[in-house]
């Protein structure tokens, strides 16, 4: 059980910095930063706010970029009760949007803050920011929209989010940080990563295969979160033999489901690099789970923390849920505080759950529903397909037909050739229906910003 003397929090980031102070905390091709550094950055920023008046309760939008400096700034802005809006500059323009439901305080821009004070919040956001405001804990916004839709504003209670995250030491492993800290499994990841005293390594600039292996090899790095839809990437180019990968150890995956066919090729490839499963949301932060099977096991150790399948959708009750959406008509939250996962779930025998995908991702087929990921999972398996996209396509007759963009390895280049190779594969584990009945040949798939597998394109 996590309890206050453990657990991380905004003030124990200057105490840790001063009791790590030597140590390493971040690396990037200019070298090495220590921790006495980083807490001497967090205060800095906390000076500036108390200089300017930023108030408790004002909303402060920060960098979202993987870089020290961004978390320096998350803990110095939360540490004067502010709330917290990390986001990357190519999403700046999203602000506006922002503004129709919630005042927007401060925004730091070349390392000072500016004085914004724009926007009328609606009285769903004034009811949240103030809860935020009589708990006396600052807050964190997070834009999310799934793979599909407008973005959403998560507003959470930033203390009861790192209460989560137990402060502990091991060896010190280099980490590579491969999702922003605008998104919740880009903070959560870093967050783990300064309370286990591990060594941050700043990512690429711009990410690609032949960037990230590069930096793997260069860094030495030992654990690098990604997922699935990445790792295939990094598998399938050539630059996992151009670059040495050899210090790989752990790689944490999950944002989408990954398909047994993948995971097999990786083990293959990479047999030093032990895989582990996460899963988790923006509204609810990562959620205690284990690997059971083909599914995931909700552990039953964690206070406070309960989850049901209701309708075969899995709703979640945490500590770390979010105190609700800022924007008027987004919903999930019950009155209950139970967060409606919007992910189809099963329950097995032994009391695992399997996530089997978003179920706004369904395709209606005449009726029948069928999951993308369930179809990719089988076409991976295929000797020939490297990777692949499932999709709905329009259809007069049944509405939808399952559609699928493939990545084909084999010497046929003939559409409906290909296509009847897949069918005749699939058979085997697929209902007809299941089966792809539009294919198409591209050099690679479409991916979202987050480096999952884009859903938000249908034909």
């Amino acid at each position: 059980m996590i309890t206050a003397e453990n657990n991380l929090a905004v003030d124990r980031i200057l105490s840790l910095s001063r009791e790590r102070a030597g140590a390493e905390v971040w690396r990037d091709d200019n070298g090495a930063l220590i921790w006495l550094q980083f807490g001497a950055a967090v205060e800095a920023v906390r000076r500036q706010c108390v200089a300017a008046g930023v108030a408790p309760g004002s909303v402060v939008i920060i960098s979202g970029e993987s870089k020290l400096e961004s978390l320096a700034w998350l803990f110095g802005v939360a540490a004067v009760g502010a709330v917290v809006a990390p986001l990357r500059g190519d999403r700046l323009g999203e602000v506006q949007g922002w503004k129709e439901f919630l005042e927007i305080g401060w925004h730091v821009w070349g390392g000072r803050l500016v004085w914004i004070g724009e926007g009328d919040p609606t009285p769903k956001a004034a009811k949240l920011l103030g809860e935020l405001w009589r708990r006396n804990h600052p807050g964190l916004i997070l834009a999310t929209g799934g793979t599909t839709g407008s973005p959403k504003l998560v507003l959470h209670d930033l203390q009861s989010l790192l209460a989560t995250i137990p402060i502990g030491s091991a060896p010190a492993r280099r980490t590579l940080p491969l999702m922003r800290f605008d998104h919740i499994g880009g903070l959560d990841m870093a967050w783990r990563a300064l309370a286990g005293q591990q060594v941050l390594v700043a990512p690429p600039a711009v990410l690609t295969p032949e960037t990230v292996a590069a930096t793997i090899a260069r860094h030495r790095v030992e654990v690098m979160p990604a997922t699935p839809s990445f790792l295939n990437l990094l598998l399938l180019s050539g630059a996992t033999q151009a670059h040495d990968l050899g210090s790989l150890r752990v790689v944490p995956y999950g944002a989408e489901p990954m398909p047994a066919g993948l995971l097999r090729r990786l083990e293959a490839a990479w047999p030093e690099v032990r895989f582990v499963e996460r899963f988790g949301t923006s509204e609810t932060g990562t959620l205690p789970v284990c690997g059971s099977g083909e599914g995931l096991r909700m552990r039953e150790d964690t206070a406070g923390f309960d989850w049901k399948v209701v309708e075969d959708e899995l709703w979640v009750s945490s500590p770390s849920c979010a105190l609700g959406y800022l924007s008027e008509h987004a919903t999930g939250f019950d009155s209950s505080g139970w967060f409606r996962t919007g992910d189809l779930a099963t329950m097995g025998p032994d009391g695992s759950v399997r996530v089997l995908g978003r179920r706004e991702e369904l395709i209606n087929v005449g009726g029948e529903k069928v999951l993308p990921g369930e179809v990719e999972g089988v076409l991976l398996a295929h000797p020939e397909v490297a990777d692949c996209r499932v999709f709905a396509a329009t259809n007069g007759l049944l509405g939808q037909v399952v559609a699928a963009e493939v990545v084909w390895r084999g010497p046929e280049r003939d559409t409906l050739t290909v296509k009847r190779s897949l069918q005749q594969f699939a058979s085997a584990s697929l209902a007809r229906h299941k089966l792809p009945a539009v294919v198409r040949l591209v050099e690679t798939v479409a991916t979202t910003r987050h480096q999952k597998k884009d859903r938000s394109v249908f034909a």
